[in-house]
């Protein structure tokens, strides 16, 4: 049986990195040196919100304050539906005005990403709702008309945290550019073909339930955009949660790209500029370097360059007087299509000795 905090977080749309399926372990953890019954005395932050579904869980666990920082567009347009709204929905009304012509010239996305991304009558759906969500002139109302958006493009692709060139052979099948039948059969296992042959609207009413079942009150949270290093530093609280991107894996920019495009209402060109966080672990350690001030860390990260005896070895160094402890957890994304047996997620807490 669904919890109430489960169905609000499946009002996040899918994310690269999204934590949502390790929630309860993070939660765990953090429980056994700092027990739930004092949170609503402390303010937590959440340094890389990404697809906000740590900050969301902190919104509702009570806290005295949340603090939600990230410097992309997805994630800002996450906080204003979500974190920041504690009681705007949307109505009937504001999903029928995405389904209005589209102005002459206004459309982009069929010209740009169809059918390397999206079928055609995709892509003219895309189009016509994700402009007129953007015009909507009431900052809440707009942001969750642009999730709710952002559920049906990752609807319109086989794999939907990734909406990038992969899906071409769906696209090209369903404009009639290639036969079904040379399609690699294991792109059947996860109900894509389902999706993508519906009527291009129909889900649009199920996703804005969906959407207004994660408007929620909550704790108060305050959110920036900034980046992660320099804004550290100028935060106040007690809990810090850590979750930069993973050293030796995808780039968010470039996996992110096509989403982003669509979010922002123009084209998005080649990312030049990859995070460093991406990169390597320098500049994890940089950022645990500026943490000294917020008492509790929980830090988030994958194996691909660090094992777990490596990554609570190098939060040591900065951790001062804390006492560490580490967590590893066998974790497979996307498993109908992933082959990689050895991806664990590691979750390292560093605390004053003696608890808190």
């Amino acid at each position: 049986m669904s919890t109430p905090l489960q169905n609000q977080l499946q009002a996040l749309p899918t994310y690269l990195g999204a934590k949502r399926k390790l929630l309860s372990w993070i939660q765990s953890g953090l429980s056994q040196i700092c027990p739930a019954p004092h949170w609503k005395d402390l303010t937590f932050i959440d340094l890389f919100m990404g697809g906000g579904s740590v900050s969301l869980w902190a919104k509702a666990q009570g806290f005295q304050q949340v603090i939600a920082n990230d410097i992309s567009l997805r994630s800002q347009i996450l906080a204003t539906a979500f974190l920041c709204n504690q009681r705007v929905t949307l109505t009937q009304s504001d999903l029928l005005g995405l389904t209005q012509n589209l102005p002459e010239g206004a459309g982009w996305i069929e010209a740009v990403y169809s059918p390397s991304v999206f079928s055609s009558r995709h892509a003219q759906a895309l189009d016509t709702g994700f402009y007129w969500a953007s015009q909507h002139p009431e900052p809440s109302k707009r942001a969750l008309l642009l999730t709710v958006m952002w559920h049906l493009a990752s609807d319109f692709v086989a794999f939907p945290t990734s909406l990038g060139s992969s899906n071409r052979p769906f696209a090209e099948a369903l404009d009639g550019l290639r036969r079904w039948d040379d399609l690699n059969p294991k792109r059947y296992v996860d109900e894509s073909l389902k999706r993508l042959c519906e009527p291009t609207w129909t889900r649009l009413g199920q996703k804005a339930r969906l959407v207004n079942g994660g408007v929620m009150g909550g704790s108060p949270v305050q959110v920036y955009q900034a980046d992660a290093l320099a804004i550290l530093p100028t935060l106040q609280g007690d809990i810090l949660y850590l979750d930069p991107p993973y050293a030796g894996t995808v780039s968010y920019e470039r996996g992110n790209q096509v989403l982003d495009a669509l979010l922002a209402g123009k084209i998005s060109p080649e990312p030049t500029v990859v995070s460093a966080f991406s990169k390597g672990v320098a500049a994890l350690e940089a950022l645990l370097s500026q943490a000294e001030h917020i008492p509790i860390w929980l830090l988030s990260y994958g194996n691909q360059e660090l094992s777990l005896a490596d990554l609570e070895e190098l939060v040591r160094v900065y951790a001062g007087e804390r006492t560490v402890v580490g967590y590893a957890k066998r974790y497979k994304h996307l498993s109908h299509v992933s082959r990689n047996e050895s991806n664990e997620e590691l979750l390292v807490i560093a605390y004053p000795q003696g608890g808190f």
